[in-house]
């Protein structure tokens, strides 16, 4: 919440930023508001979003999680919400609100 970062585990841990213990966030499942589309270009998967990306509403990160792999794009405020991922097996797309918090969406 101060800095920005992004930092994940594979397991339970205790993690704390910037003198701040952080709490494990819970993902929602993907509603309405932010919803992502996925479309195949070539090898690879487009994933636009259509959500504001304000300095104060914003997403800030996109994963493609498996069971063996994690991709993970930093967004930035003031850019686009969309990346290109290889989305090879089934996983989860995980992707943060800086106002809404985390949502995950199973493909």
């Amino acid at each position: 919440p101060v800095c920005g970062n992004v930092i994940h585990t594979t397991g339970n841990a205790v993690v704390s930023c910037c003198g701040i213990t952080l709490p494990a966030l819970e993902p929602e499942e993907t509603e309405e508001s932010h919803c992502l589309s996925v479309e195949e270009v070539e090898d690879e998967h487009f994933v636009p979003v259509s959500h504001p990306m304000t300095k104060e509403h914003s997403l800030t990160f996109i994963a493609w999680v498996t069971g063996d792999r994690l991709q993970l794009v930093k967004w930035y405020p003031e850019g686009n919400a969309e990346t290109r991922l290889q989305l090879r097996g089934v996983g989860h797309l995980y992707y943060y609100c800086n106002r809404h918090g985390l949502f995950k969406k199973k493909i």
